[in-house]
């Protein structure tokens, strides 16, 4: 069975070197580890960036997730201590942050491959692209990173970078990334600020199940 589990309180970290911010994620690592650790790794980090005024606020993301993780908690996710050897780490960035998620992907002892996917995002209705806010042009793309350790192999070569689908609610990806993931490399499959539960993933996330 999968291991599903959400940051509810502070628990016992069971000799894992956890951070206190991220409670309940030495049970997966436990889960992950008995199955010789990951192969796949899905990180959706909950960005922080300050805005310009009151209404920006009004429009951030802090008003959708906790967003008083600073880059040094990100840093100390403990995501080397779920990857196998050989593995493979997608990770959603935005434009903005950019820099510092490549940053990440050295902290975590990853290398950088590649863009995995680009999310062009059509209105929630599916017919035409959707125009989001930005301090310079429009945004309506939205990058997945493909970083790797070790020497994973992809299961297919027929895997597309291009994502064309709608805005979906706040943060909330589209399945299709999910899809092309299992397509392309094999698991164990983990995925960390999980909102949404699924089938064949291994899942960590305060607000995991919110989404369906």
């Amino acid at each position: 069975m999968d291991a599903v589990v959400a940051r509810n309180g502070a628990d016992s970290q069971g000799g894992c070197d956890v951070p206190a911010c991220y409670s309940g994620l030495h049970i997966l690592i436990a889960t992950i580890a008995a199955l010789g650790g990951a192969g796949v790794i899905l990180i959706d980090p909950p960005w922080w960036f300050r805005v310009r005024s009151p209404r920006g606020e009004g429009r951030s993301a802090c008003r959708h997730y906790r967003t008083d993780l600073t880059l040094a908690d990100l840093a100390a996710l403990p995501v080397s201590a779920l990857a196998a050897r050989d593995c493979w780490l997608f990770l959603w960035t935005t434009w903005p942050m950019l820099p510092s998620a490549l940053w990440l992907i050295e902290q975590w002892g990853f290398v950088y491959s590649s863009d995995a996917f680009l999310w062009v995002k059509l209105n929630p209705s599916g017919t035409g692209f959707h125009k989001g806010l930005g301090f310079t042009t429009r945004k309506n793309t939205e990058p997945c990173l493909l970083a790797r350790r070790g020497s994973p192999h992809r299961l297919s070569r027929n895997v597309d970078e291009l994502i064309i689908a709608p805005r979906r609610r706040h943060s909330e990806k589209p399945i299709e990334a999910h899809q092309r993931i299992a397509a392309f490399a094999a698991g164990p499959r983990v995925e960390l600020f999980a909102r949404a539960r699924r089938d064949g993933w291994h899942q960590w996330g305060d607000q995991l199940g919110e989404y369906s």
